[in-house]
């Protein structure tokens, strides 16, 4: 059996006989008196048993409460800034959210219902009055819909003995027919606060593929989405980030689709697609990277684009996942339990410190627990409860096992892998050192004739005509300020002209526009200007359109920062020579593609 020198065995109860999820555990100070306590929904062994919610001091049981059904998930967030802060925790049954406070029944949330069948609606009205012997071909119409779209009288009719059937039919004729997806997954979104006791919200996932916020305090929806275009539901979510600000959630399904939603979005975006189940599912706060662990024996790490970045292979299955946030280190691990009762804690894809469990872990968190910041609780298939402490003076490195690096399955390697962009940093340190002076050198020289370049292109734009305000030839200096506005491909440029005489007036005067017909389109590349008075600017502008190509939506290839410019010349009728010749560098146009960031 592995130990581990980082951790504390604080306390360990075998006979709590507790079973629970991974999702069905929670961490929180349900009396505010600083003492965290340990919420789990307990589900049956058996049909005739009955789930508890049950609280734990340490390792004590201090409350229970039956349950109504079989609970999905468990959270515990705050809905008010009221004092005492007391939480709330949210148990999800059903199509149904029980809520308690104090450990007390506090409300219960109903998902909105779905719409009926035509076809089983028709059923059910023309059920009553057939008679027992035409009664089975309604029946085989039912049959033949998904299971998923029927109501739940409808399910418990399909599965109902025989000889039961007229007689369940009599007693469900007069009730309306009704039908609410179950709730899958669900989790927290702070509003606004970055503290752990600020107003959360609670995110529920359900069958149907619906994303619900929920404000917990008028029980009202804030806001509904999808999971994605395709047909998916969802059982795993992770969020990040905060309401009011910018959130993200990773939604893990049952077809293995990766899919993330972001703020106003109305629908999320499949990232990617795996070919295995995913057993645990987190997006880490510190690098926004996201953890995925398979039934197929790996861990996996992708980007928030859908790219895998690495993976690594286990010993053995996992059974459930949690992230450990270590904000004292500027870290998160990611501690995933493996069938047989290893307890393994990795670094990013570095293997950093593991242990052993008495039996297998069915489910895991992390968090506060007492007075202690930093506490893992494991809850084994034979029911046993087990708290560890980190030590306050653990520290995670990536060769902490065995002074090697890990490949991710147990077995060392003695050669230590550096990053590509580390050896490049190493090389160029050393090329630096070993060839200074002349480095130095050429930094000068090159300095020097920058310098030169500069001032040589300063003298000319000095000589020519390009300047922002106009000589006086016989009239009022004029003074020209150009504004470019929009993403592209259109774009609109703002031009503003201003007399800067004190007494006399510029008349007379007309603006051209010129541009290369191969990468701009100008609608109006000429304009005739009234008499410009002092001390009143005027404002004219002109649309322009960027050249695409029709096959890829992209700009030209030849078209770049240096030939991206439009010329503007301020000419005087009766004048040969430009009262102002000044050029706008005109900004690239964006890419018209579906990007999700």
């Amino acid at each position: 059996m592995r130990t581990s020198k980082k951790w504390l065995d604080a306390q360990s109860e075998h006979k709590t006989t507790l079973r629970a999820l991974p999702a069905c555990l929670t961490l929180c100070d349900l009396k505010h008196d600083g003492y965290y306590q340990l919420v789990a929904a307990e589900f049956p062994l058996d049909i005739t048993g009955k789930a508890k919610l049950k609280a734990y001091k340490g390792t004590t049981l201090i409350s229970e409460q039956s349950l109504p059904g079989v609970p999905a998930s468990v959270e515990s967030f705050y809905v008010d800034e009221h004092y005492p802060k007391i939480p709330v925790i949210a148990v999800s049954i059903g199509p149904s959210v029980l809520f308690y406070r104090n450990m007390k029944p506090y409300y219960k949330y109903t998902v909105p219902s779905l719409p009926i069948n035509p076809i089983e609606k028709e059923v059910w009205q023309k059920l009553p009055t057939e008679k027992a012997e035409n009664i089975e071909s309604h029946i085989n119409q039912l049959r033949r819909l998904h299971i998923g779209e029927l109501s739940r009288v409808s399910q418990e009719l399909l599965t109902a003995p025989p000889d039961d059937i007229q007689q369940f039919v009599k007693e469900h004729d007069m009730k309306d027919l009704q039908r609410f997806a179950t709730i899958t997954a669900t989790a927290t979104l702070r509003k606004s606060s970055t503290d752990n006791n600020g107003v959360s919200f609670l995110i529920l996932a359900t069958e149907s593929g619906d994303i619900i916020f929920l404000d917990c305090q008028a029980f009202t929806v804030i806001h509904e989405a999808r999971v994605c275009s395709l047909k998916s539901t969802p059982a795993l979510l992770s969020v990040s980030g905060h309401f009011d600000v910018d959130f993200k959630i990773v939604i893990g399904t049952r077809e293995g689709s990766i899919c993330i939603l972001r703020k106003s979005w109305l629908e999320g975006r499949q990232i990617t697609k795996l070919d295995n189940p995913t057993v645990g599912l987190s997006i880490l706060p510190i690098e926004q990277t996201i953890i995925v662990v398979c039934m197929n024996k790996t861990l996996d790490c992708f980007s928030k684009k859908g790219k895998q970045l690495w993976s690594v292979g286990l010993s053995e299955s996992a059974t459930c996942m949690v992230p450990i946030g270590l904000t004292h280190l500027n870290l998160t691990l990611i501690c995933v339990a493996l069938r047989g009762g290893l307890v393994q804690l990795y670094l990013q894809k570095n293997l950093v410190d593991q242990f052993t469990a008495p039996d297998t872990v069915s489910a895991m968190a992390f968090g506060k627990l007492g007075q202690e910041d930093h506490v893992l609780i494991l809850v084994t298939n034979d029911g046993s409860f087990i708290v560890k402490i980190l030590k306050r003076t653990a520290d995670f490195k990536v060769d902490a096992i065995d002074n090697h690096t890990n490949d991710g399955t147990g077995n060392a390697t003695g050669k230590l892998q550096i990053p590509k962009k580390s050896k490049v940093f190493l090389e160029q340190t050393i090329r630096e050192c070993d060839n200074a002076s002349a480095i130095y050198h050429n930094f000068q020289t090159e300095l020097w004739r920058l310098r030169l370049t500069a001032a040589r292109t300063t003298i000319d734009t000095i000589n020519s005509a390009e300047s922002t305000i106009s000589g006086d030839i016989g009239s009022a200096p004029i003074k020209l300020a150009a504004e470019v506005l929009g993403l592209g491909p259109v774009f609109r440029i703002v031009l503003t002209l201003e007399n800067m005489a004190a007494r006399r007036d510029a008349s007379h005067i007309n603006v051209l526009l010129h541009a290369d017909d191969q990468h701009y389109r100008l609608e109006q590349p000429y304009a005739m200007l009234p008499s410009l008075v002092p001390g009143s600017p005027m404002k004219i502008d002109f649309k322009i359109t960027t050249l695409l190509d029709p096959n890829d939506g992209l700009p030209p290839s030849d078209l770049t920062p240096e030939n991206a410019i439009i010329r503007v010349m301020l000419i005087k009728s009766g004048h040969a020579k430009p009262l102002i010749a000044a050029t706008i560098a005109m900004p690239m146009t964006e890419p018209l593609e579906n990007d999700i960031y």
